[in-house]
């Protein structure tokens, strides 16, 4: 009975290896398929056929296209820049952008944070140079803009003589705020509404100063009309 199960024991082994051995060999030739179609997608990118060569100019280099598919956009969002070259040795772009190399038809991500210039070159086998460039146009996203909405006297009283105003604000997205000339010390990231007092001796004009993210501003001026006698 043990030298039956010991003789069963070897086709079972046998059988592993075999199936181990099958495995490895799908493994090896997926992965093979799957370089070979990458590598041959990149040479399609990188070189046109026959006829596209000899359309766009023979063995010389040059640049087929350069350009953003939006030229103007919001910011903290993006576009692609899309380029294509001819008979190029290398290519870069400024400011640089990720995942450029000589390719007849390629597009790549962008993301500029200010109105930005781009400038693709193209070097040729005998170093020739070729280049183009076009602009980029960011626009603020006039929902986040800082933004005051109430600036007013709320409150006038007469006291021994002098005249007492409260004043109110309101304003929205904006971190700090400011008047001039100074009745409060700035105010930072605080709830977007507040109050002051003031008594000027005379009319004067007060300017309310909110600053959002980047640095924007807003203003609004309130003049205060002071009675005489």
């Amino acid at each position: 009975m043990w030298q039956l199960l010991k003789r069963a024991e070897i086709p079972l082994r046998v059988g592993a290896i075999l199936a181990a051995v099958y495995l490895g060999y799908v493994f090896l030739a997926r992965h093979t398929t799957d370089q070979r179609w990458a590598d041959g997608q990149k040479r399609a990118e990188s070189a046109p056929d026959p006829k596209s060569q000899a359309t766009y100019g023979g063995t010389g280099l040059k640049i087929l296209q350069f350009y953003a598919r939006e030229g103007t956009i919001t910011e903290d969002q993006g576009t692609v820049i899309c380029y294509g070259v001819l008979n190029a040795n290398s290519v870069r772009i400024e400011p640089p952008v990720e995942g450029v190399y000589p390719a007849f038809n390629k597009c790549v991500a962008i993301q500029p944070e200010h109105e930005t210039k781009y400038t693709l070159t193209a070097e040729g086998s005998d170093g020739q140079t070729a280049t183009a460039a076009f602009t980029v146009a960011v626009k603020p996203d006039v929902a986040s803009l800082p933004r005051i909405t109430a600036f007013q006297v709320v409150k006038h009283s007469l006291e021994l003589g002098h005249h007492y105003f409260t004043i109110a604000f309101r304003f929205e997205n904006a971190r700090t705020v400011s008047i001039d000339p100074p009745a409060f010390s700035t105010i930072e990231d605080s709830a977007p509404f507040g109050q002051f007092m003031v008594a000027p001796e005379a009319t004067t004009t007060y300017t309310l100063t909110v600053v959002g993210k980047k640095g924007r501003k807003a203003q609004k001026q309130l003049t205060v009309d002071v009675p005489k006698g």
